[in-house]
């Protein structure tokens, strides 16, 4: 699967040095941690414009930093990195936590904004399915140049530690 995503986004030979650098992240991370969370991007959603709904990638969060790849809505390889500051709520049967994730993105840059990296700003709700397994539907504003005004991105997680 993951050869069949790379074969369609037709990644650049810099493309995949920066994804195996967050990759490598990711394991370090990893190997450090005492609770690491695994994300998985799938979909979003656009409010307008034509984007790409179909955003796979990968990001790992553990204490509360969050580093990840995806193949963006603009159909360019997005790495980014950021602080994650989450409440949880009062038990109830559909959204156990809220976050904010603040931070910097790289893969957006086109004609309409000369820059390769912007701020990173989502609000998210996460909906625990057991101890270990969570979805989170995450909240993007974007740019005042977009046709759309806000993104919904759905991402599955796990934790990796018990």
């Amino acid at each position: 699967m993951p050869f069949f995503i790379l074969r369609q986004i037709h990644p650049q030979p810099l493309t995949l040095f920066k994804l195996g650098m967050v990759l490598m992240a990711m394991s370090i991370l990893k190997a450090y941690s005492q609770e690491t969370t695994l994300g998985i991007h799938t979909l979003s959603y656009h409010n307008g414009g034509n984007y790409n709904d179909i955003t796979p990638g990968l990001y790992l969060e553990r204490n509360n930093v969050v580093v990840g790849a995806y193949h963006n809505s603009i159909r360019n390889t997005s790495f980014y990195g950021g602080y994650t500051w989450t409440w949880p709520l009062h038990p109830n049967p559909i959204v156990h936590a809220v976050s904010f994730t603040g931070g910097l993105v790289s893969g957006y840059r086109h004609k309409g904004y000369n820059s390769d990296i912007s701020i990173l700003g989502a609000t998210s709700l996460r909906h625990d399915l057991d101890n270990r397994q969570a979805l989170r539907l995450s909240i993007l504003p974007l740019h005042k140049s977009s046709s759309a005004t806000y993104v919904l991105h759905l991402s599955y997680e796990v934790k990796l530690n018990p």
